[in-house]
C-alpha cells in the first residue's frame, strides 16, 4: 500500500492507495474525452444558454444543486485548482480559463451527470470548487485568488466565436499534450505548446511499483486477451509516443491497449512514463501530472515568473484564440 501526498496544484490530497490505483488529478479538469463537435460547435454558436444566463450558475456542491452568482463560482474554482501563492499573472490565466471551461459546459446543456444543475465540484467532471467565503473565515488566506477573478471578470476565450473547452492539468513535460493524441480528437486550440518550469512541482517526477501478482491480477480483469503469463520484462513491446512524450498505445500481453487506460487502470500521474521490471515487479516512472491537455499551472507560473501577463499566457497555451468579455 503507498500514500500519496498531492500538493501545489490547488488541492491537497492525503490518500492511501491499494495495489489496484485509481486516477487522482486534483487539477485534471477535462479528463473526460472531447470530440471535435464538443470542441468546436459545427455553426460557430454556443448551445445552450444565451450570455444573459451566464451571470447565475446552478452548481451540485456536496450533492446539492446550489445557485452562485457566475463570478463567486470562479473564485471557488480558482481557490481549489491554483495555489494563492502562484504568481498574479498565472492566477489570472486560471481564472479566465475556469471560467471559460464553466461557459463553455453551461453553453452545453446540463449533462446526465447532474441533470439538475449546469456544472458540479467533482474534479473528475467539471472542476474542483471550495466556498471562498467559509475558507477566509476559517483563516485562509484567498485574497489573491480573489483579486485575480476580480481583475479579469467576465472574461472567456472564444474560438470562433464559441467558448473554447478550457481544460488545464498541473503540470506537463517539457511540452504539454495535444488533445488528438490524448483524447483521439484533433481540437484546433489544444495542440501541443512547449511548457517549460515544470521541474519546479514536487511530483514532476514519480514512480509506483507494482507486484507482479497484482498487475497480472489488474491485466487480467481489463484486457483479458492480454498475456502476461512469464516474467515481468516480456509483457511490454513497442509502444507509440506523442511529440510531447506521451504513451498514445502500448503493446502490452500481445494487445494494443491506450496510453490512457494504463494511467487509469495503475494511477499514474501522467501517460508520459516508463518502465523498468525485476523478477517480481514492474515499475512505472512517469514526468508530469495530469492529462497534459491545454493550460499547465506551473508552465504558467514559470511563463508568469519571467513577465508574461495573462493573455501572453493564454494565448500560448491556446493557440489561435480569442479573449473576449461576456
Amino acid at each position: 500500500m503507498r500514500k500519496l501526498l498531492l500538493t501545489g496544484c490547488g488541492l491537497v490530497l492525503v490518500l492511501y492507495l491499494l495495489p489496484i490505483l485509481w486516477p487522482l488529478d486534483g487539477t485534471d479538469t477535462g479528463a473526460e474525452p472531447l470530440t471535435a463537435s464538443q470542441a468546436v460547435p459545427a455553426d460557430g454558436q454556443a448551445k445552450g444558454q444565451t450570455a444573459a444566463d451566464y451571470s447565475v450558475v446552478t452548481v451540485e456542491i456536496d450533492g446539492t444543486p446550489t445557485e452562485l452568482p457566475l463570478e463567486e463560482y470562479v473564485a471557488g474554482v480558482v481557490a481549489a485548482e491554483i495555489p494563492n501563492d502562484f504568481p498574479i499573472e498565472a492566477i489570472r490565466a486560471q481564472a479566465v480559463a475556469a471560467r471559460t471551461y464553466a461557459v463553455y459546459k453551461l453553453s452545453r446543456g446540463r449533462p446526465e451527470a447532474h441533470p439538475d444543475a449546469d456544472l458540479c465540484d467533482d474534479y473528475h467532471h467539471c472542476a474542483a470548487y471550495r466556498d471562498i467565503a467559509v475558507e477566509t473565515a476559517s483563516g485562509s488566506d484567498l485574497s489573491r485568488v480573489q483579486q485575480a477573478v476580480e481583475d479579469t471578470a467576465g472574461e472567456i476565450l472564444t474560438y470562433g466565436g464559441s467558448p473554447i473547452a478550457a481544460v488545464f492539468h498541473c503540470v506537463s513535460g517539457p511540452r504539454t499534450e495535444s488533445a488528438k493524441d490524448v483524447w483521439g480528437e484533433d481540437i484546433p486550440y489544444l495542440q501541443s505548446a512547449v511548457s517549460p518550469g515544470g521541474s519546479a512541482y514536487d511530483g514532476y517526477e514519480d514512480a509506483v511499483t507494482i507486484s507482479a501478482d497484482d498487475f497480472r491480477a489488474a491485466v487480467a480483469e481489463a484486457f483479458p486477451s492480454a498475456d502476461v503469463s512469464g516474467t515481468p520484462d516480456s509483457w511490454f513491446k513497442a509502444s507509440a509516443r506523442s511529440a510531447a512524450g506521451g504513451v498514445i498505445t502500448v503493446e502490452l500481453g500481445g494487445v494494443t491497449v491506450e496510453g490512457t487506460a494504463v494511467r487509469e487502470l495503475f494511477g499514474l500521474q501522467s501517460t508520459n512514463f516508463t518502465l523498468t521490471t525485476t523478477e517480481n515487479s514492474i515499475i512505472f516512472h512517469t514526468i508530469g501530472y495530469g492529462h497534459g491537455v491545454g493550460l499547465s499551472q506551473y508552465g504558467a507560473k514559470y511563463m508568469a515568473e519571467q513577465g508574461s501577463s495573462y493573455s501572453e499566457i493564454l494565448a500560448h497555451y491556446y493557440q489561435g484564440t480569442t479573449l473576449t468579455k461576456l
